[in-house]
């Protein structure tokens, strides 16, 4: 019965071709581009989030080979020649599904491609990869034969990733004839920095106000650093004959290279480690030491390998957070209530994030002091560091606080930078040991600055949210690549027999290769989401100027302890000098020309270099303070706590299952009815307490002849009434309030 019915139900597929709003008449949904519509069911109820103002919302469900879209009654057509928005407010893609379970009767089943339900579902949950938990309530007039005709058809379409299963997914979300056209078309955003060209790293320069710097393009076929961006800024004294010298000196040849200029006068750095298995001359080391320096006076190396979670422990923290806050309907579990804010501590994603705050905030308080060259060092500089400087970067830049500012920062720090999006995100289920959200951990520590600082920030919640989303669908450029290497590599080797037309490659006849998608970058949000709802992501405020920065070399003779070319180490919180830091250097800061092995550097540092650094420090000017200064944020509980809207935005396990309180009638016609049985109540005390009078008593009542208004009634009677009129008061006052609860 399970198989058959999964062959029904994804085989008689309805041929409804998109492109205008009469085919929404007759299928109900508006399709996109090239989409089929496979299964569909009516009746259907969809639980809301909290966010969404709580409740049901009455509708249709329909499971297409890209996406499950919910329709609700009177859903609002597409208008005119709009561009299609791919997904809607009330969809998710296939691929970000993670579990589906269907609920009957009295039990719960998790269902995939082989399963066979022995009862019909009642509900379908779907808990899906960005934390969201979906609730879908089918109406006893819904037809049996769609009820199971959509779960089966959904546990089919949404499968555990594989290489097979992406292909195809993306091939048929927007591998079709009318969706490459409508991508080839699109145009980039000319205002955001991409990072992609000589142009891009020298507007950065000159906006930071970075002198004693230039773009070189020795990296231009990635024949240096594979990994790396073409175009790297090093210092002006460093000519790219001798640049090329230095790369076999880092791993993966990630050698230092500029990021972010402070406004103090400081200058933010990024680089991989030593290799110390390679001969160090003494021309080599003199180019090293140009790059580290950059032309300060002083060098900080902070080590980040040390003290920042491994990719291992991010992964685990983030897994633990994922089965706390998603729990797990189908085996009946739940944390106790008392016990959950235990249990969040205990997943040590927390504990992680404030790693990470506190490291750029320790970067960020010594790059305003002033003239110095600040770089993070990591092992591949691939992950921690990109966080580290990021979150520098978005403490002391306002520019980086706003909504295109931002972009180019996570361009500069994560995309050409050479974070391994598609190993970390692991879409293709072949790398489990590469996989770590480390991304997702900077986007929770913006998120943590944003709570503390909101007036400082342009960007809202439902943008982090929006770009916290996109990371879980494969569907992107910007995630399903390693590095600029490979995703200039994708555009290139194509088939021979595809010719460009109009922008766009389309296969010929007898093609045996299969077009790949053009698969549009993150920061494309008008082909996602719907104007209105772009309007949320930023909101106006005044980002405050930056004083101007301060040009190299001006540093006065009282920030100097007369030692040129002092290195520190800045470790756990505290300086240090430790020898051997550079393996070609020792204590007194000569040459070496062997190469010694490194020494480590958890003992007490030297006192004449802890002093040297104090001289340092207090000799440069007082930092800036108010709006201009860093964003220092609190540490402590419950400073940092969990981001809601993204991990507890599904349903709590308690309220979301249960189906919606009976009424019967509306509030109004209840209320109706409950207000004529008082007045036959009300009419009945009247008529007894005239009976209970005395036939002797004199009665006088006067009344008006045109409307018969009752002007006076006897004492007795009187406070009879005035009894049943503060009865019906309360009585209706609590009939309302429990009207309106149950309403709501």
């Amino acid at each position: 019965m399970g198989s058959f019915a999964v062959a029904n139900g994804w085989d008689r597929i309805l041929n409804y071709r998109t492109l205008n709003n009469r085919d929404k008449d007759v299928v109900g949904l508006d399709c996109l581009p090239g989409e089929r519509v496979v299964q569909r069911a009516v009746l259907v109820r969809k639980k809301l989030c909290a966010v969404e103002g709580g409740g049901w919302l009455d509708g249709t469900l329909f499971c297409t080979y890209f996406r499950l879209a919910f329709v609700p009654q009177g859903g609002q057509t597409r208008r005119g020649n709009a561009d299609p928005v791919l997904l809607g407010e009330h969809d998710v893609a296939l691929t970000s599904i993670e579990k589906v379970v269907a609920v009957g009767p009295s039990r719960a089943k998790q269902v995939t491609p082989s399963t066979s339900l022995r009862f019909t579902p009642e509900q379908l949950v779907l808990y899906c990869r960005d934390m969201r938990v979906l609730c879908f309530l089918f109406d006893r007039l819904t037809p049996e034969t769609q009820v199971m005709q959509m779960t089966y058809t959904l546990a089919r379409a949404y499968q555990p990733l594989s290489p097979a299963t992406v292909c195809s997914f993306q091939n048929a979300a927007l591998g079709n004839t009318e969706m490459k056209q409508l991508l080839s078309n699109r145009r980039r955003d000319p205002d955001m920095n991409w990072f992609e060209g000589v142009a891009d790293w020298e507007a950065e320069l000159e906006r930071t106000g970075a002198t004693g710097w230039r773009v070189s393009s020795v990296n231009d076929r990635f024949e240096m650093a594979p990994s790396l961006h073409r175009y790297i800024v090093v210092p002006q004294k460093v000519l790219d004959t001798e640049l090329k010298r230095t790369f076999a000196h880092f791993h993966e040849g990630r050698i230092p290279r500029w990021c972010w200029r402070h406004p103090a006068g400081s200058d933010l750095l990024r680089m991989a480690g030593f290799q110390n298995n390679i001969y160090h001359e003494k021309d080599d080391i003199r180019n090293l030491e140009t790059l580290l320096f950059g032309g300060q006076r002083r060098c900080v190396v902070v080590e980040l390998g040390e003290e920042m979670p491994s990719l291992g422990e991010v992964q685990l923290a983030h897994t633990r957070l994922r089965a706390l806050c998603l729990g797990d309907i189908s085996s009946s579990l739940s944390v106790p209530d008392e016990k959950w804010l235990s249990s969040l501590e205990a997943t040590r994603w927390l504990d992680h994030v404030r790693c990470c705050l506190q490291k750029a905030a320790e970067v960020a308080c010594l790059l305003r002091d002033g003239h110095l060259s600040i770089i993070l060092q990591e092992p591949e500089d691939r992950d921690m560091a990109g966080v580290v400087s990021g979150l520098v970067q978005v403490m002391c830049d306002p520019h980086c606080r706003t909504r295109r500012g931002f972009q180019g920062l996570v361009q500069k720090e994560w995309v050409v930078a050479g974070h391994p999006f598609l190993s970390r995100g692991n879409y293709y289920q072949n790398r489990d040991r590469e996989e770590a959200p480390v991304f997702l951990l900077f986007l929770d520590s913006v998120w943590q600055l944003w709570a503390q600082f909101p007036s400082y920030f342009q960007l809202t919640e439902e943008y982090l949210l929006a770009l916290q989303d996109s990371t879980h669908l494969p569907l992107y450029s910007t995630y399903l690549h390693d590095c600029q290497r490979e995703r200039g590599r994708r555009s290139q080797h194509l088939p021979q027999s595809y010719t460009p037309i109009n922008g766009w490659r389309e296969g010929l006849a007898g093609d045996s290769y299969p077009m790949d998608p053009p698969l549009p970058p993150v920061w494309d949000w008008a082909l996602w989401y719907s104007p209105e709802r772009l309007d949320r992501f930023t909101h106006p405020v005044a980002i405050p100027t930056l004083p101007l920065p301060i040009p190299n070399g001006n540093i006065s003779a009282s920030q100097g302890d007369g030692v040129p070319g002092c290195v520190f180490l800045l470790s756990r919180g505290g300086f240090s000098s430790p020898s051997l830091l550079l393996p070609w250097r020792d204590g007194g800061g000569g040459v070496m020309g062997g190469v010694p092995a490194r020494r480590s550097h958890r003992h007490t540092p030297p006192p004449e270099s802890s002093t040297g650094l104090e001289r340092l420090l207090t000799g440069v000017s007082t930092p800036p303070s108010g709006p201009q200064g860093p964003l220092l944020p609190l540490l402590f509980s419950p400073c940092v706590g969990i981001w809601r809207a993204c991990y507890l935005r599904g349903p709590l396990q308690a309220q979301a299952f249960s189906h919606p309180a009976p009424v019967s009638g509306r509030p109004l016609e209840v209320l109706a009815r409950e207000v004529d049985k008082l007045r036959a109540q009300l009419a009945s005390v009247g008529s007894i307490s005239r009976e209970l009078e005395s036939p002797d008593q004199d009665v006088s009542l006067h009344r008006e002849d045109s409307n018969g208004t009752l002007l006076h009634v006897p004492e007795s009677q009187s406070s009879v009434f005035a009894l049943l009129d503060s009865l019906q008061n309360s009585h209706l006052a609590e009939l309302e309030s429990t009207i309106l609860f149950s309403a709501t």
